[in-house]
């Protein structure tokens, strides 16, 4: 990689990362943002396998790294063409050096860097405190990104995420309950829910303890979405879940042996509560109907979701909250089975929503289509790294 010279702004210095960076960065990491390790940093950045370089702008001030913008690389798909693709992340200055815009410079040094590189996208999620910035610096606002939580024990998020606010947990832990009770037929199913579908009593649900790569890429390519998403081949498979700070546990729904659809469930600690994430649901949209695909019989319609999702609740019935991207599952699944949206009562009360970004470094690109939240498709796997 083309090393471009360093910018200074007064006291302090913008300049892309550098191997001998490393400590202090993962130092700065542990101080603002805690946490961060080397196995980490191996795997989402020295070793991700969409670029060729370390994605990091720092700051230096007084002989110290004080300021840091990540990203992380992605391969976008849009009708049948591939992006090459970055997501800021990780972005930190030292307390005792804010408020001197080294926000901003890192911010436009980094926008600078790859205005002509192969990569033709920024996206990120900033919350409703950063987005201000993301906007200032040219980003386009797609829209709110909305989170569903089927929460267990509301007594474990006193003051983690959503804050002290108990009242409004305790209402949601309800809530989540009465949902669950109130979708609650006589019949089969681990959680009292009968099935739909014909082809009901067909269906088996599969766990394994390694991630099957190349059968969920089979299902994403079994229906690849028009829309901005992440392209889920072997490639990102097998490197998206290699995170070392959490345990991920695959499923498949299977008809007559046939895999139907399949899902990654990240299970780790974030923000001190014991969380399972349905990290990823494949293919896009869910299998098809049966009327859909004719005569394929590894077709087996909304079915094979709600069984996978009874397997999956069932699993982790001890963890204190599910998550679940709004949209991952078709319908009103998610809503059946107790999981709750961030961006409603009670839990917008106590929660600041993310939102999504873009910004085109490619100018064949279309803003407007850019801006649109029709036109992106993403789950939880790509919006931060549990």
């Amino acid at each position: 990689m083309q090393r471009e010279t360093p910018r200074s702004d007064g006291d302090y210095e913008v300049r892309f990362f550098e191997s001998g960076d490393r400590q202090a960065y993962l130092a700065l990491y542990d101080e603002v943002l805690s946490g961060g390790t080397e196995r980490w940093f191996e795997w989402k950045y020295a070793d991700n396998p969409y670029v060729d370089h370390v994605p990091i702008v720092v700051a230096v001030a007084d002989g110290q790294l004080v300021g840091a913008k990540s990203a992380v690389g992605f391969e976008v798909g849009r009708e049948g063409t591939r992006l090459a693709a970055l997501q800021p992340a990780d972005t930190m200055v030292h307390p005792n050096y804010r408020r001197q815009g080294i926000y901003s410079r890192m911010t436009e040094h980094m926008k600078a860097e790859y205005a002509d590189r192969e990569q033709a996208l920024f996206f990120n999620y900033p919350n409703e405190a950063t987005l201000a910035g993301s906007l200032k610096h040219g980003w386009e606002h797609v829209g709110s990104v909305t989170t569903r939580y089927r929460i267990r024990d509301p007594a474990a998020f006193a003051g983690a995420e959503f804050g002290p606010l108990d009242g409004a947990l305790e209402a949601a832990g309800r809530a989540a309950a009465e949902a669950v009770l109130g979708n609650r037929p006589s019949g089969r199913g681990v959680l009292g829910r009968r099935f739909s579908g014909d082809d009901a009593d067909e269906l088996t649900v599969r766990r394994h303890r390694r991630v099957p790569v190349e059968t969920l890429a089979g299902l994403y390519h079994r229906r690849i979405p028009d829309q901005f998403h992440v392209v889920r081949d072997e490639r990102y498979l097998d490197w998206r879940y290699g995170n070392p700070d959490w345990e991920y546990t695959a499923y498949t729904t299977q008809r007559a042996g046939h895999p139907v659809c399949g899902a990654v469930v990240g299970r780790g600690q974030n923000a001190g509560v014991e969380e399972a994430s349905l990290a990823d649901l494949l293919p896009f949209g869910g299998p098809p109907s049966e009327g859909e695909d004719e005569g394929d019989a590894d077709s087996g319609g909304p079915a094979a979701t709600a069984a996978l999702l009874e397997r999956v609740l069932a699993d982790y019935r001890g963890v204190d909250v599910v998550t679940a991207a709004d949209g991952a599952v078709s319908g009103g699944t998610l809503p059946s089975y107790g999981f709750l949206p961030d961006t409603e009562p009670p839990l917008s009360w106590v929660s600041s929503p993310r939102n999504l970004v873009a910004y085109p470094l490619d100018d064949s690109l279309d803003r407007e289509r850019l801006a649109d939240p029709d036109e992106w498709l993403l789950g939880l796997s790509d919006r931060d790294t549990r």
